[in-house]
């Protein structure tokens, strides 16, 4: 290049004008041009706005039935003080509103014009800044008719200055609210353009990752100081600085999908993947970081898996499909049943009976909002979804239900707590207009086998064997030996005494808090789990010998079949006129005498041994309650199925996040050992190779295995 060609560089760049420099002209402009705007409005409108004010203050004033405060000279207040004396108190422009609106529509124009709900937030700011305005009027006017002239000079011009103040500053934000509101806050457009303006310190996996640009030297030169980069970088510990920007890039998840049910979500993911793994590469990948439900994160995979054919586009849609092949392939077992798309809502997630119905719908392919009061609660990780509530007898109970239902919209409420019934009944046609099924027993039955002294008055006046009663101290001696003392209202073998001494059964039925005495029956105790049709007809009855108990809850046991107990079991509902799902408890006799002690108006906490057996209580319970008219099939079982239960667990941090089972061989791996065959183990995915997952370690697997961790967990 010539010394003549590098001087017309030069004088080209001279006269060339950047974007920044034309930008601050034009801002300049629309300043100066807002500044015209409001003085011109003030001088042409002031006055009939003054007039305006006057009026409406007067007729408020009027209304409500104040006397010695005229408005009649039109521009002015005329006020009678305490000894009557006439004041003049003249409407000036500082005392008007106009200068307050002229300034927030000025920046509505300037600032906030390019939005939609500019003019709504500019009404609403300016509807409410009258009327805090006609707010100030009215207490200097009061003042001074009340108290005295210079009452009314100090309420206006201190304590009303103030109130200006606070009212237009007020009324900005409302503006800026209603205006800078969007609900599609997407950190990319709808072309799958990034919108994101934030460090580049930041930009890593997740909604707003900015793709890095090629930038010369002079551009990055030109850059600037970014003072968060620096913050994060310098001064910030790296611990703080990694917290931070993780909440940020979870919450960024809700300005796109994050306000919808997981089944909109999985949706809008699978519109979004078909468009190409390229366009929306910063979603999906929030996505895979940052999301925890499973129903989200199999359509993300899945989505991902079928679009395998596109060329890669770059390290992002590599770590994506890297993810989606760990997601899929680290799955502890292949399903075997079709989803049924369903959201079943199950109370009572930390029993043994709310962990077993939770297993049952998740094997027949629905999936479920556990509930429960305790936060720690096994079935709340058991589920894909779950919420805590209070206490069925707290007073926000109802509130709180309706919440978690109308957040996650569920088809269907199965409830494992009987207790639960008498909160939940008054709610059945709020829950029936949000789409919410339920059955649930006539709320007079299910406290008929609540409380056992009501329920051993039943048994006896319906000529059902039961053990003799007695629920007072002055009859309890009159039960024949040996006894059982037990609360009226209990449940898992809480405060349970068993007495075989006349001596100690005073003592006995004075240290259990609304105790009744029984006689303590010999022979085989069992359970039967029945389900009872909306009609009353008995669609399965499975007996089994309780041959081990730990808690009141079965450990061991075997199903059996006896007409005996089915005949003695069927009475027994009848007169409590139960329907639904319920489980009888009782002995038999060496002499085959079937004796009742006790009915749970719901789910047991050994079903998982009735559907073992065959019999399909769940579904055919969630059959009739998503189809109350539906005629439902009796269910047959297979005596003989014996059970023996163990422990299991489930590991979560202090946040909740599920931690992998070190126990699990899908979790981990024995080193050095050899991998089996697929033909030999073929569920065993920990012989695939394992792939690095976007965002927290071990989500993917930790995720998978918690939905799918076995039997009753920690609840036996």
């Amino acid at each position: 290049m010539t010394a003549f060609d590098r001087r017309l560089e030069k004088i080209h760049k001279k006269r060339k004008t950047p974007a920044t420099v034309r930008r601050r002209q034009l801002v300049l402009a629309e300043m100066i041009g807002a500044v015209v705007a409001c003085v011109g409005g003030y001088l042409l409108f002031i006055d009939p706005v003054r007039r305006f004010e006057v009026n409406l203050t007067s007729k408020i004033i009027e209304l409500m039935g104040i006397d010695r405060i005229s408005g009649a000279l039109g521009d002015s207040f005329v006020v009678f003080g305490p000894g009557l004396e006439p004041v003049v108190a003249e409407m000036t422009g500082s005392c008007s509103v106009w200068s307050s609106v002229l300034a927030l529509a000025a920046l509505a124009v300037v600032a906030l014009r390019q939005r939609p709900q500019a003019l709504t937030g500019f009404l609403a700011a300016a509807a409410f800044v009258l009327f805090a305005n006609q707010i100030r009027l009215l207490g200097s006017l009061l003042a001074g008719r009340y108290f005295a002239v210079d009452a009314l000079v100090f309420f206006h011009d201190w304590i009303g200055a103030v109130l200006n103040f606070a009212y237009t500053l007020i009324g900005l934000l409302i503006m800026i609210g209603l205006t800078m509101y969007d609900a599609q806050r997407a950190e990319q457009d709808r072309a799958g353009r990034h919108t994101a303006d934030r460090p580049a310190a930041w930009a890593r996996p997740g909604l707003g990752h900015r793709v890095p640009l090629d930038l010369t030297d002079e551009e990055q030169r030109d850059s600037g100081l970014q003072i968060a980069a620096v913050v994060h970088r310098r001064i910030l510990p790296k611990a703080i600085s990694r917290r931070l920007a993780k909440r940020r890039e979870q919450r960024r998840i809700d300005y796109r999908v994050g306000h919808e049910t997981p089944a909109r979500r999985a949706a809008i993911i699978r519109e979004l993947a078909a468009k190409g793994l390229g366009v929306h590469t910063a979603t999906l990948l929030a996505v895979a970081s940052y999301e925890t439900d499973p129903l989200v994160l199999d359509a993300l995979a899945g989505a991902v898996a079928e679009r395998q054919w596109e060329p890669v586009a770059g390290a992002d849609v590599i770590a994506l499909r890297l993810w989606a092949r760990a997601w899929l392939m680290r799955a502890p077992r292949e399903r075997t049943v079709a989803e049924t798309g369903r959201l079943i809502a199950v109370t009572g997630a930390g029993g043994p009976a709310g962990v077993a119905v939770i297993r049952a719908l998740q094997a027949a392919g629905d999936h479920v909002l556990a509930l429960d009061a305790n936060p720690d609660a096994v079935g709340l990780r058991l589920a894909g979804r779950s919420a805590v509530l209070p206490r069925a007898d707290h007073e926000g109970y109802a509130a709180a239900l309706l919440a978690a239902f109308d957040e996650h919209q569920p088809a269907a409420l199965i409830c494992t707590v009987a207790e639960e019934y008498a909160a939940i009944a008054p709610l059945v046609g709020v829950l029936d207009h949000m789409g919410v099924r339920t059955w649930l027993p006539d709320p007079a039955a299910a406290e008929l086998c609540l409380d056992k002294v009501a329920f051993a008055t039943t048994m006896h006046a319906a000529g059902v064997p039961h053990p003799a009663t007695a629920w007072t101290a002055a009859t309890a001696g009159q039960v024949p030996g040996p006894w059982v003392v037990k609360p009226a209202r209990g449940r898992g073998s809480r405060d349970v005494i068993m007495v075989d001494d006349p001596a100690d059964l005073d003592h006995a039925f004075a240290a259990v808090p609304g105790a009744i005495v029984q006689t303590r029956l010999p022979g085989r105790e069992f359970t039967a789990d029945v389900l009872i049709g909306r009609d009353g007809t008995l669609l399965a009855c499975v007996p089994r010998w309780r041959d081990e108990t730990r808690g009141g809850i079965s450990t061991r046991g075997t199903t059996f079949e006896s007409r005996a107990v089915t005949e003695v079991v069927t009475a027994t509902l009848r007169a409590v006129r139960q329907t639904g799902p319920a489980n009888v408890q009782g002995f038999v006799a060496d002499t085959g005498e079937v004796t009742v002690v006790e009915v749970n108006p719901r789910f047991s906490g050994g079903l998982p041994l009735t559907l073992a057996a065959g019999a399909d209580v769940v579904g055919t319970y969630l059959a009739g309650i998503l189809d109350p008219s539906a005629t439902l099939p009796p269910a047959g079982f297979q005596p003989g199925v014996r059970m023996a239960r163990h422990f299991a667990e489930v590991y979560y941090a202090a946040d909740g996040t599920p931690i992998p089972d070190p126990l699990d061989p899908v979790s981990s791996s024995v080193p050095n050992f050899p991998s089996a065959s697929p033909a030999a183990f073929p569920s065993a995915p920990a012989a695939f190779p394992q792939a690095p997952a976007v965002g927290r370690p071990g989500h993917a697997e930790a995720v998978g295995h918690a939905a799918a961790t076995g039997a009753v967990a920690v609840a036996r």
